[in-house]
């Protein structure tokens, strides 16, 4: 899926981000984009490491708030993937079942993450 982003992209497309959240919430402001990008680059990384800990210490209870708190920052992001696996996360952790399937979601978080954070440094460096 290639998704055009910003005015100033037009001519570059995107196979692991669709920024459209983003622009609606910066209503077209450049310099509000610039920071909430920053906020990603921050965000993400920690976010996903922080579930790979709690994941291995099997804190179910904090990895649900993590998950929970996460769907807001992914949906500036706007990866499908992404998205799906978290939700399935905070799904199965308070539902208690398929416990057994979250490293799997937990690594395609890890998996996409680099495509993303290049994509969005990518819009970062031109506005």
């Amino acid at each position: 899926m290639l998704i055009k982003t910003t005015d100033r992209m037009n001519d570059e497309s995107f196979a692991h981000i669709d920024l459209s959240y983003l622009n609606l919430m910066s209503d077209g402001d450049d310099s509000m984009k610039k920071v909430m990008l920053e906020m990603l680059f921050e965000e993400l990384p920690t976010e996903i490491n922080a579930m790979r800990a709690l994941l291995d210490g099997a804190n179910w209870q904090e990895l649900g708030s993590v998950s929970h708190k996460m769907k807001s920052t992914l949906s500036f992001v706007g990866n499908e993937s992404m998205t799906e696996a978290n939700k399935s996360i905070e799904e199965n952790v308070k539902a208690e079942s398929e416990l057994n399937a979250i490293p799997g979601h937990i690594e395609t978080l890890e998996n996409m993450l680099p495509q993303v954070m290049e994509e969005l440094k990518r819009v970062h460096s031109v506005l």
